[in-house]
């Protein structure tokens, strides 16, 4: 699902119109710039895929999820619940905040289990973070019913899932703050680059400012003439990648439509063979970037992954995903079970995964592309029939 694959003529003139215009910075030189605000187009196009009232673009999604966490009143200390089926950067993010990342259970779909999550709440708890991944929404109408019975704030993860909805909600647009990633190994890129949503304008006030050193922004004053909110980061996105922005959110609903097609061709094949479908919390939302199925054991999966290699498309076990699984972090281990600011953070032994593995390790991807041929397609239904007939 790499972003540049749908990269065009439409991507180079975007590029080249703000070269020839010499107006890379998103902030100041009003009067030069003639009114062309390329970031905050791209901004203003994501809010109405979102319907959020504030979108704010950032240098990337591991950004996005930082600016978040401060902008909901992480501090140091603080807890933060979470999934262990994610990306590092999602426990990056609460690292970074001199937060502890706590870990819930997962569902039968993957996503953070919203009881476990529950469990885990204790007067330290700042902020829920569910995470969309590999496609697939989160429960997120319990989250939210979670956060209002405990006043917490839901900050969701979508970075994985641009495009994808939830009841008709588009996701990292339902929480109270929400973030997407466009780096290059996203169904949409800009290079490298994230985009915040929020309903609040508080905490979009708090992000605007932390994301760029602290600088109030206003037209009315040029550069190193804003007021200052306080100390922040420079997170700020450039005009070349909100150029980019713009024609990569225009090319968003064609590229789900090829994915949806490619995942409901290899899905289909599979249910055809008896095999079963990971669960889903809204189906017709997923933005099908993976195509996964659920093995009865963890030795069946291992059979299904050779006969699939061996018919001619290899497909991944998400327990052995070192890069998605937070089983496999070892930087976990320097806060693992230790003081930090007071109290003592729980273990991240492999251990304490055992619930995440008896999933994950039953669990198959195969990982799709905006454009992929027919044959390609064939090719990964053939093995798909090929696993199921030596795992089932």
């Amino acid at each position: 699902m790499a972003g540049t694959e749908i990269f065009d003529d439409d991507e180079i003139r975007a590029a080249a119109d703000v070269i020839r215009r010499r107006m890379i910075h998103r902030y100041g030189s009003h009067e030069q710039r003639g009114g062309v605000y390329r970031a905050e187009e791209f901004e203003a196009a994501a809010k109405k895929i979102t319907g959020s009232r504030y979108a704010l673009a950032l240098s990337s999604g591991t950004a996005a999820l930082i600016t978040a966490l401060k902008g909901v009143g992480v501090k140091p200390g603080d807890e933060v619940i979470t999934s262990p089926f994610t990306f590092i950067a999602t426990v990056e993010a609460i690292v970074a905040c001199d937060a502890v990342p706590l870990f819930g259970e997962i569902d039968e779909t993957l996503s953070l289990s919203a009881a476990s999550a529950e469990k885990l709440i204790t007067p330290r708890t700042r902020a829920l973070m569910p995470v969309h991944m590999f496609g697939a929404a989160a429960d997120m109408d319990s989250f939210t019913a979670l956060g209002r019975k405990y006043k917490l704030p839901v900050v969701e993860d979508a970075c994985e899932v641009v495009g994808g909805t939830y009841k008709g909600r588009a996701l990292g647009g339902i929480g109270d703050c929400g973030a997407w990633s466009f780096d290059p190994n996203k169904t949409l890129t800009v290079g490298e680059g994230g985009m915040l949503f929020t309903d609040d304008r508080d905490i979009w006030f708090a992000m605007d400012c932390y994301h760029d050193h602290g600088h109030i922004h206003s037209k009315e004053h040029d550069r190193g003439a804003e007021g200052k909110f306080g100390f922040g980061v420079n997170f700020r996105i450039s005009e070349l990648q909100g150029a980019l922005g713009v024609v990569a959110l225009s090319k968003l609903p064609a590229a789900l439509a090829s994915l949806r097609a490619e995942k409901k061709k290899i899905m289909d094949a599979g249910r055809a063979a008896g095999l079963a479908p990971r669960p889903s919390h809204d189906e017709a939302g997923d933005s099908a970037t993976h195509a996964i199925f659920m093995l009865p054991t963890a030795s069946a999966a291992k059979k299904f992954q050779a006969a699939a290699k061996e018919a001619g498309a290899g497909c991944a076990i998400i327990g052995e995903n070192t890069w998605h699984y937070a089983k496999h972090w070892e930087a976990l281990a320097a806060i693992g079970e230790k003081e930090y600011f007071g109290n003592k953070t729980p273990s991240y032994a492999p251990e304490s995964f055992a619930q995440a593995d008896e999933k994950l390790s039953r669990a198959t991807a195969f990982t799709l592309n905006v454009k992929m041929g027919e044959e390609e397609i064939n090719k990964i239904v053939r093995a798909v029939e090929a696993g199921a007939k030596a795992a089932l």
